[in-house]
């Protein structure tokens, strides 16, 4: 069985260019239609919705966006997509109907496509407005407007490591903040125990919230338990 891969990780490749050298409009481009994907997948909405969770790789303005960067093909594999031949011939990168989206891990995966554009992207069009953009049936993606100016200015180029560091760096800050969160959603069920054991006449011991929460409600919680009454 082959080992599991992060969906950050192709894009690292994407960026740093392992696998095909492509300019930096094609990852741009390439980027940003992932990012469309991504953000219909990640509104609970959107993501039940067949046209959503297919893209058709036979359409050549999505082979256009997609060919000069093979680790993007590698990216949509990794987040749930599967290629599959429709009995019209015609290929495309789906999500099967059976597999539910988690729409958190997508939330997680754009804000990662977002840090990934913000890099590559010159800084006049980095702080510029998303553009709103929607995918026909048959996976063609059209803009619905755009605020982003077609002239470029000219920025300094970050080192291939520096694009990575930088990446790697945002993705440890959001790992770190799901974890302060996690911390701190234990902590305020730790303080309802308490609250409760303290103000409630009829409280009775048992297994608590936090106990629950973090899997421990089998642990041996008193001397007795673990060495016998004898």
């Amino acid at each position: 069985m082959a080992s599991f891969v992060a969906p950050g990780t192709h894009l690292q490749h994407l960026i740093l260019d392992t696998k095909a050298v492509a300019t930096n409009d094609q990852k741009l481009a390439c980027l940003k239609t992932l990012r469309i994907v991504v953000k219909n997948l990640a509104d609970p909405q959107k993501n039940a919705d067949p046209k959503f969770r297919q893209l058709k790789l036979s359409n050549e303005k999505v082979k256009a966006k997609i060919t000069p960067c093979p680790s993007a093909l590698d990216y949509m594999k990794a987040i749930g997509f599967e290629v599959v031949n429709d009995d019209d011939g015609e290929e495309y990168l789906r999500i099967d109907a059976s597999k539910t989206i988690d729409s958190a891990n997508m939330q997680a995966s754009l804000c990662e496509l977002n840090n990934a554009i913000e890099m590559l992207q010159p800084k006049d069009q980095s702080t510029s407005s998303f553009v709103e953009e929607k995918k026909t049936p048959e996976g063609i993606i059209m803009p619905k407007k755009s605020s982003i100016s077609s002239a470029a200015a000219s920025s300094s180029k970050m080192s291939e490591k520096q694009k990575a560091r930088q990446l790697m760096e945002k993705k440890r800050e959001r790992e770190l903040q799901e974890a302060k969160e996690a911390r701190k959603k234990t902590s305020n069920l730790i303080k309802q125990d308490k609250y409760v054991r303290e103000n409630d006449e009829n409280w009775k011991s048992k297994q608590s919230a936090a106990c629950v929460k973090s899997g421990s409600g089998d642990a041996i919680t008193s001397f007795s338990d673990k060495f016998g009454s004898n």
